[in-house]
């Protein structure tokens, strides 16, 4: 008998660096919970700022501007503060992107189901290794490691199409789902009732929701751990640590 599959489709932005603890959270999650049941992983466009210079900008320049001075240093230390990391993964953190082109990139790689990867890979590049991701350059190397033709993403960034594509699911969260803080996460299995988590939740709300929609839907997920000690252990992981209710909506300079 086919495993169950939990559905997770996601609303984020590559500029919001909740979001890639979001991502991280929810990795963790995915793997603690390998063999239970099946995942189809969605990653969605929200725009945070559709007219942020197309360019980019390095964000020590950005935060002083809108925030103050030492806001982009004060906000990398509230991140890596945020849960146990290995290293200090936004040390290498230098550009607010602009996320057109890297919303094009993870439509084009989702339609080999590989979004969520695709997100995960711009996610490093813009927090751990100092890319901008505004760049043709940059979107098109991503699209070679994801093991997509280069001629393919060349065709598709700045496309009608692609552009489309990412104005639809923009409108499909702002209008049709009323989201206004990202990451948003909506998970569900078959006929059971979806189950919407908003920002970077920790890695047993995650699995919480696994079960429930695993339950509603007629699965058998395996009990969760009820001694502390195993309550623990299944929560660890690169961004496990206390629940962190932030998003683009509670958090405004991570934008």
């Amino acid at each position: 008998m086919a495993s169950p599959t939990i559905r997770v489709e996601v609303w984020s932005d590559i500029a919001c660096p909740w979001c890639w603890i979001g991502w991280s959270r929810l990795q963790q999650a995915l793997a603690d919970f390998q063999g239970q049941a099946a995942f189809d992983v969605r990653w969605r466009a929200f725009l945070l700022d559709p007219d942020f210079p197309e360019t980019g900008e390095h964000i020590e320049s950005y935060y002083s501007r809108r925030y103050g001075p030492d806001q982009a240093a004060a906000l990398r230390q509230r991140l890596h503060d945020s849960g146990k990391w290995d290293g200090a993964p936004f040390a290498n953190w230098h550009w607010r992107p602009h996320t057109q082109g890297a919303h094009e990139l993870i439509a084009l790689a989702g339609r080999c189901r590989r979004s969520h990867d695709a997100v995960g890979l711009l996610f490093r590049r813009t927090y751990e290794e100092g890319a901008n991701v505004s760049e043709r350059r940059e979107l098109l190397d991503a699209a070679c490691q994801l093991g997509l033709l280069r001629d393919e993403g060349e065709a598709w960034l700045g496309s009608q199409e692609a552009a489309a594509v990412v104005a639809a699911e923009d409108s499909e969260a702002k209008h049709k789902r009323g989201i206004d803080a990202v990451p948003t996460f909506y998970i569900s299995c078959g006929s059971s009732k979806e189950v919407q988590m908003v920002g970077a939740e920790s890695v047993k709300a995650f699995e919480v929701a696994f079960r429930k929609v695993l339950h509603e839907a007629g699965g058998t997920p395996t009990s969760p751990p009820t001694s502390p000690e195993k309550a623990g252990a299944a929560g660890d992981g690169k961004a496990q640590g206390p629940a962190v209710p932030q998003s683009a909506k509670h958090a405004a300079a991570a934008e």
